[in-house]
């Protein structure tokens, strides 16, 4: 139950709204019942029609030419690469291009959610290229290291 405190033309009036049901409510005004008759208000809508013009597009957007050449070889990965295990950053290299690597020697460290996490060779080899340095942020399965 609600209660309101009105003053009309100078005299106060204590009005107690009992129960509302859909447009009829019971009410007590200076202790005397009354059932009412609620007028519904009509909503207008206060956001704003958003109107846009046609988007035109310039001459040559939207097309495609031609098919991008393959890259070069030497920047083609080879079958034996070491991948970024998550997203992180490159915080040290241990390992140099042209170092003969065994499977599990540390190659590099990268933090990844606030940890460090030792990354380690899969398999034997030597060092071809690293692909990356230190301060690098890396996603997932981004080559880091290719090996011979």
């Amino acid at each position: 139950m609600k209660k309101f405190k009105f003053t009309i033309d100078g005299a106060s009036y204590s009005v107690n709204v009992k129960s509302v049901e859909g447009n009829q409510a019971e009410i007590e005004v200076n202790g005397k019942s009354y059932a009412v008759g609620l007028e519904q208000e009509v909503n207008t809508l206060k956001t704003p029609i958003l109107v846009r013009k046609d988007v035109q597009s310039k001459p040559g957007e939207n097309v495609i030419t031609a098919k991008a050449a393959p890259a070069p070889p030497s920047n083609k990965p080879s079958a034996n690469t070491i991948k970024a295990p998550l997203p992180g950053s490159i915080i040290r290299l241990v390992a140099k291009e042209g170092d003969t690597v065994k499977e599990g020697d540390l190659l590099l460290i990268m933090e990844s959610m606030k940890m460090e996490n030792n990354i380690l060779s899969e398999k034997n080899g030597v060092i071809k290229r690293i692909r990356v340095s230190a301060g690098e942020a890396v996603m997932q399965d981004d080559i880091l290291i290719e090996l011979e």
